[in-house]
């Protein structure tokens, strides 16, 4: 009978590209316009050098965060160095390194152990730093929840008091006193409006961004049945993947039903691709009387007093969390264009 031997190899549980970021690994990046790509010198992890594109080797959370870091360090001068730490929001999953500036649109990358054990006491204390993303995110989602309960109590206090404002209403019979009473009532439909607005956002940020296929997002919100039979579309967004919030949607919502708000029935909706100083611009034009030069800016402010709805603000805000900015570049009595600018980094083509 043969002799057998029980295995007690353990197998590799870590995934491809977390070799890449074992400690002492080395990485050199390059910057282009519309891409990130990197090498390891051979050794590393292969006995060839080869070039790879982050997004083709990384998750899309990692790759996101990746981008951030190197897109922050864009303000480093040559022979600049910094400690950096890629952590993922909400896990125990993180990895120190130092960032070197090389040269314009050139650095290395070098991975290190975790400062808490102690082979490098020079670097960043990665369990204090994954210990607090871990705490803002519980803190968010406690302020979400305390979020919904003062919600549902505004909105049964008034139903209380209009159930009040209409008893006035029936009993009293002085015109002065319908006048405020129907005042009242505009004030408490806003507060309702404004309540049920807190329900559309409470998630703002809460998810990872992730991408998404534009064309198919843009589709999806103008089909909608309020929308249907109202506007006339034409999207011209084929092959466009953008790295976005999870609320994306809303922003197109709103950019959307602004032009039909503002258009009317039968306004016309063009969505293209243009390309910008700041990378590529996803552009929404409309048919519709367009946007004053005054107000250009002040649409997106919080206090623009003229607005009918948060909409275009929130929007911003939405588009902020993953670094995109919007603005309004139409001429005014020609119709309204919104152009939502994606750095380099947050936008690709193909499958």
């Amino acid at each position: 009978m043969p002799d057998t031997m029980e295995d007690t190899t353990k197998p590799d549980k870590s995934h491809k590209w977390e070799l890449l970021l074992k400690p002492g690994v080395c990485w050199f990046i390059w910057v282009y316009e519309d891409r990130i790509e990197f090498c390891l010198p051979s050794g590393e992890i292969s006995s060839s050098s080869e070039y790879m594109d982050i997004e083709g080797s990384f998750p899309p959370d990692i790759a996101f965060l990746l981008h951030e870091i190197i897109r922050d360090a864009q303000e480093m001068v040559p022979g600049d160095a910094k400690k950096i730490v890629l952590a993922i929001p909400g896990t125990d999953s993180g990895w120190p390194g130092h960032l070197f500036r090389l040269s314009s649109g050139r650095f290395s990358l070098v991975w290190t152990k975790n400062g808490n054990g102690g082979a490098e006491p020079d670097s960043c204390d990665l369990l204090d730093h994954i210990r607090s993303e871990k705490a803002v995110r519980k803190a968010n989602e406690k302020l979400n929840y305390f979020n919904a309960i003062v919600r549902h109590d505004i909105m049964n206090l008034m139903m209380g008091i209009n159930g009040y404002i209409d008893i006035i209403d029936e009993i009293v019979d002085d015109d002065e006193v319908h006048l405020l009473i129907r005042k009242s009532r505009d004030l408490g439909e806003r507060i309702l409006r404004i309540a049920e607005l807190t329900r559309t956002y409470q998630d703002l940020g809460i998810r990872p961004p992730s991408f998404i296929e534009a064309g198919q997002a843009v589709q999806r919100i103008i089909n909608r049945h309020e929308f249907s039979g109202k506007i006339v579309s034409d999207v011209q967004l084929n092959g466009l993947f953008l790295y976005v919030d999870r609320m994306f949607d809303v922003v197109i919502y709103e950019i959307v039903r602004n032009s039909l708000q503002y258009g009317g029935e039968g306004v016309t909706i063009t969505v293209s691709l243009d390309k910008v100083p700041e990378g590529l611009a996803l552009v929404f034009e409309d048919s519709g009387p367009g946007v004053h030069p005054d107000f250009k800016e002040r649409i997106f402010s919080r206090t623009y007093a003229d607005r009918k709805g948060y909409g275009l603000y929130l929007a911003s805000e939405i588009l902020d969390l993953t670094g995109i900015g919007i603005r309004e570049t139409g001429i005014y009595g020609k119709g309204a264009r919104f152009e939502l600018v994606f750095p380099p980094d947050t936008y690709r083509f193909g499958p």
